[in-house]
């Protein structure tokens, strides 16, 4: 499959194709005769791959590592375990997310609390502690 093939099925562009397989998320190609690159079918399967594993998080270092358990044919457990430890850290990022938006909505308050008069004057900008 042509390189212009691939990016009409996966709307993924050139320079990143050329990135993934530099970075070794896509394996080597072959080029035929023509200098054309040589993509095989699996390349789509493993594009909508890449890109739903970064919708959930996973860096392309740690996408690269869930291909190499997937090439090994390593047992489900290995990638679920990935899944896992994925969503924990999420679940600290959404937890230090609200905790910013408390402060942050504290700030806003302070400053809305005597109406326009209170917009207008000088800014305390103050933070309680975190």
């Amino acid at each position: 499959m042509r390189t212009k093939e691939v990016i009409e099925k996966t709307g993924v562009d050139r320079e990143t194709l050329r990135f993934y397989e530099g970075r070794g998320l896509l394996p080597k190609l072959t080029r035929k005769d023509s200098g054309y690159r040589d993509y095989p079918e699996q390349t789509v399967a493993r594009l909508e791959f890449i890109n739903k594993a970064k919708c959930a998080g996973f860096t392309l270092k740690e996408i690269k590592s869930l291909l190499d358990l997937q090439q090994k044919r390593e047992p489900c457990r290995s990638v679920r375990d990935a899944a896992k430890e994925k969503r924990e850290e999420i679940k600290t990022k959404l937890k230090a997310l609200k905790e910013m938006d408390m402060v942050l909505q504290k700030f806003i308050h302070e400053c809305e609390k005597d109406g326009e008069s209170g917009l207008g004057r000088p800014c305390h900008f103050s933070f309680d502690k975190c």
